[in-house]
């Protein structure tokens, strides 16, 4: 072997390194990374209102949100308290402006599997989220 056909091994084992390092999938952000495990909360929240018959509630704190269940005397939590790292803020809309009553969850997955829409920002760092659930259960999440 000669020293250019070594030389031209090296040059495609480099190159070929090169290519596979471009094109291997970055690492999500911790905001990226807070958000699908958000929308999967959201996703899994309609299959199990539907699965139990019972409805199920989601409520916002400036801590992080909680998944709430309703019970003879009113909303409980179904599941220990999420929160989000101090520097994420998450907000809520819904398209209906009805006020709901004292104690209610801002969100509720009704068992019939019909969910109200509604959109979510998640920010941090100059980033934001746009996480969207649709009537149907679909959740779409958009990064801006």
């Amino acid at each position: 072997m000669t020293l250019v056909e070594v030389m031209m091994v090296l040059f495609i084992i480099g190159l070929t390194a090169g290519i596979v390092t471009l094109t291997l999938p970055q690492r999500p952000t911790d905001e990226q990374a807070s958000a699908q495990a958000f929308a999967t909360v959201l996703r899994d929240a309609q299959e199990q209102a539907i699965f139990a018959g019972q409805p199920l509630g989601l409520k916002l704190s400036e801590q992080g949100y909680t998944l709430v269940q309703w019970r003879r005397d009113g909303w409980r939590p179904a599941a220990r308290t999420e929160t989000l790292p101090r520097a994420m803020d998450l907000t809520f809309e819904t398209a209906e402006g009805r006020p709901r009553p004292e104690g209610w969850p801002e969100l509720i997955f009704d068992p019939t599997g019909i969910v109200q829409p509604a959109e979510f920002q998640l920010r941090a760092r100059g980033v934001r989220i746009d996480i969207t659930l649709l009537e149907s259960g679909e959740v779409r999440l958009v990064e801006r």
